[in-house]
């Protein structure tokens, strides 16, 4: 899962550098703060997202993780919002899946925060 993530969140560095920035390290990255979703003094504010031992740090209650892809989930939700786009989620056993503009669809993810992700990506490469 961490790697799928890292994956992801390169892609998003790399297609909306305005919205997210890879760091020094390969598995930080950092996401612009948008007043609608997290309010910060600062109007330049980034949050630090890492993909780093995510499923560990899961698997064992590590609050800062879950903390972290909601604030994906809300930014990447907005995003869309801006964009006019719909989204949707499906919950099932293999995962959550998401589908964006009625079209583009995500793999089953184990959070929806990375199937959103997925998705939201595939909008930026449209």
């Amino acid at each position: 899962m961490s790697a799928t993530y890292q994956k992801l969140l390169q892609q998003w560095a790399s297609l909306a550098a305005d919205e997210c920035l890879k760091t020094d390290h390969c598995h930080k990255f950092k996401v612009r703060i948008l007043p609608s979703v997290e309010k910060r003094n600062s109007p330049n504010a980034w949050r630090l997202v890492t993909s780093d031992n995510i499923a560990w740090r899961l698997a064992n209650d590590q609050s800062i993780v879950l903390v972290q892809l909601n604030f994906v989930l809300l930014t990447v939700m907005h995003h869309c919002a801006v964009k006019h786009s719909n989204i949707s989620f499906t919950f099932a056993l293999q995962g959550t899946t998401t589908v964006i503009c009625n079209g583009l669809r995500s793999q089953p993810h184990p959070h929806p925060a990375i199937a959103a992700l997925d998705t939201y990506i595939q909008l930026l490469e449209f």
